[in-house]
C-alpha cells in the first residue's frame, strides 16, 4: 500500500519506538516518587522537555505533555479565555479542536468572533486588523500550517499585530512541527500546541508550550503535575517517544522538504494531465511542502478514495476528525468553494522518506482509477 495520509497520522518512527521500549517493557515508576525509579522517570520527562526545546526553540521548562493536540487546544484556550475576560478571535479554517472549543467558550459567555480567510486560504490581515481594533487585548487563535490545504499563515506578522494591541496569540503548530523549521521565539506565539502522530510520534501524545512567565488558568484539577495544567501521573513512554520523533524529523528536514516539493509538483502535474478540470489549492501562497489539496469537480471524492484504496493508494478527503461526519470541508467552504468542489476534495500528504518515486506511483494509480470511472460512464 502507498500511504499518503500522513497529515492524519504518520506511522511511528523507529527512533520513537526505541526511545519508548525501555519504559514500556519495565514500566515507568511514578515521576513524582522520591525513590530512584521515580527519579529516573522524572529525569526522562525532563530530558524530553529539553529535547523539545532544542527542536523548536521554546523554553524547555514551559512544555506540558498532553494526550494530543485536541487536549492541548482545550487546555490552552480555556486557560486564556474566560467569560468576561479577553475576547477570542478564531480563524475560520482552524482545526475542529480549536473551532469546537471556541464554540463551547461562546456558549459559556465568552466573546468569540470568527476571522475570515482569503480565497487562497491565507488569513485576511485587513479583517484581522479591524477585529483587533474592535477587540483590543483579544486572544487570536490561528494555526501555522492548515491541515487540509497546507497553507501557511504569516504567524510572525500576525504576532506583531496582536501584541501591538495588547493581545495574545494561540498557535496550533501540529501540521508544521517536523515539516518545516519552527522556532517558537521568532514565531511570536504566546501559546503553541502540537500532535505527536503528525510527525511520527506515538498516538495519544501531544504537547502545549507557553511563553515564559505567561500564566494559564487551569481547567482540569487534581494535582500539581505539568505546571498544574494537566494533573495526573505522567505518561513517560509517550513523552520520550514524542520528543525522539520530533528530534529525528527536524534533523533531516532540509533534504526531506526538497523531496516533498518535487513530489507534490509531480502530483499536481499528474492531476492536471489526467483531470484538466482539477482545482489545486495553496499553489500561489506559501504552504507546507508535504501537502497537496485538490478538488475534482464532477466526481465524488468518497467513491474515488474507495477505488484508490482498492488499487493500493491511501489518501483522504480532508481532516480525518471530520471524515466520519460526511460534512463538507469547512476549510474549502471558508475559501469560497462551491458545493461541487467541496464534494470532490482530496488531500495527499507525504511522510518521512517519501518523494518522487511515491508521487509517480500515485499518479499511475490515479490515472488507472480515473480511466475506470470514464469507462463506466461516471466521468465525461
Amino acid at each position: 500500500m502507498l500511504y499518503l495520509d500522513h497529515n492524519a497520522t504518520s506511522p511511528l518512527r523507529n527512533a520513537a519506538l526505541e526511545a519508548m521500549l525501555p519504559w514500556l517493557r519495565r514500566g515507568a515508576a511514578n515521576p513524582g516518587s522520591q525513590h530512584r525509579a521515580g527519579q529516573a522517570a522524572r529525569g526522562a520527562l525532563e530530558q524530553a522537555r529539553e529535547s523539545l526545546g532544542a527542536s523548536l526553540g521554546g523554553w524547555p521548562r514551559d512544555w506540558v505533555f498532553t494526550s494530543g493536540a485536541t487536549e492541548a487546544c482545550n487546555l490552552g484556550l480555556h486557560g486564556l479565555v474566560q467569560p468576561g475576560g479577553r475576547p477570542l478571535l478564531v480563524g475560520a479554517t482552524e482545526h475542529p479542536a480549536v473551532l469546537e472549543t471556541a464554540r463551547a467558550l461562546a456558549k459559556a459567555g465568552a466573546t468569540v468572533e470568527e476571522l475570515p480567510v482569503l480565497t487562497d486560504g491565507s488569513v485576511d490581515l485587513e479583517a484581522l486588523t479591524a477585529a483587533l481594533g474592535r477587540h483590543p487585548h483579544a486572544v487570536v487563535a490561528l494555526m501555522l500550517a492548515n491541515n487540509e490545504t497546507g497553507v501557511l499563515h504569516p504567524i510572525a506578522q500576525v504576532a506583531t499585530l496582536v501584541h501591538t494591541q495588547g493581545g495574545l496569540l494561540f498557535c496550533d503548530i501540529s501540521q508544521a512541527a517536523g515539516k518545516l523549521a519552527v522556532d517558537l521565539h521568532s514565531l511570536g506565539a504566546d501559546v503553541a500546541v502540537l500532535s505527536a502522530p503528525k510527525f511520527g510520534g506515538p498516538q495519544g501524545s501531544g504537547a502545549l508550550w507557553k511563553r515564559k512567565g505567561l500564566e494559564l488558568k487551569p481547567s482540569v484539577f487534581g494535582g500539581h503535575q505539568e505546571l498544574g495544567l494537566r494533573p495526573g501521573t505522567e505518561a513517560v513512554a509517550q513523552a520520550v517517544g514524542l520528543a525522539a520523533a520530533l528530534a529525528e524529523a527536524v534533523a533531516g528536514l532540509d533534504p526531506q522538504i526538497r523531496a516533498w516539493e518535487d513530489a507534490t509538483a509531480i502530483l499536481a502535474a499528474g492531476l492536471k494531465r489526467h483531470y484538466p478540470l482539477v482545482r489545486l489549492y495553496g499553489q500561489a501562497v506559501p504552504r507546507v511542502a508535504n501537502t497537496l489539496c485538490a478538488s475534482l469537480p464532477g466526481l465524488d471524492s468518497d467513491l474515488l478514495l474507495i477505488r484508490l484504496d482498492q488499487l493500493g493508494l491511501q489518501a483522504s478527503a480532508g481532516a480525518a476528525c471530520a471524515a466520519g461526519s460526511r460534512e463538507p470541508s469547512h476549510v474549502l467552504a471558508a475559501m469560497g468553494e462551491d458545493a461541487a468542489c467541496l464534494k470532490a476534495a482530496l488531500r495527499f500528504s507525504l511522510g518521512p522518506g517519501q518523494g518522487e518515486a511515491e508521487a509517480q506511483a500515485a499518479v499511475r494509480i490515479l490515472e488507472q482509477a480515473l480511466e475506470g470511472f470514464r469507462a463506466a460512464g461516471l466521468l465525461g
